[in-house]
């Protein structure tokens, strides 16, 4: 599997969608960030200042994601059961 992007909202509503450059390939991992309106990518527009913030944000975003999933281990009574993982439908929540 390969991830394409992730679309993200801030508290005021505004959509962006971070995604690979080129998926398939592993050299250099370019990342871009653009703007999500109506199901389509859009340029963003904002000053220097605004997409620090807005970059800084997804990189918190992403981390907290990141940290909350679970961990798989080579030992395998150390490992959480993929039947502890709940549906995207129902929010991709880990059951305790």
């Amino acid at each position: 599997m390969h991830v394409k992007g992730f679309i993200l909202e801030d508290d005021q509503g505004r959509e962006f969608v971070v995604g690979c450059e080129r998926p398939y390939a592993q050299l250099g991992k370019k990342f871009f960030l653009r703007g999500w309106q109506r199901r389509r990518l859009v340029p963003l527009h904002y000053t220097d200042r605004e997409l620090r913030q807005i970059v800084g944000g997804v990189l918190v975003t992403l981390d907290e994601l990141f940290q909350s999933l679970p961990r798989f281990v080579e030992n395998r009574e150390a490992d959480v059961s993929t039947s502890r993982v709940e549906s995207v439908g129902n929010g991709g929540n880990v059951s305790a």
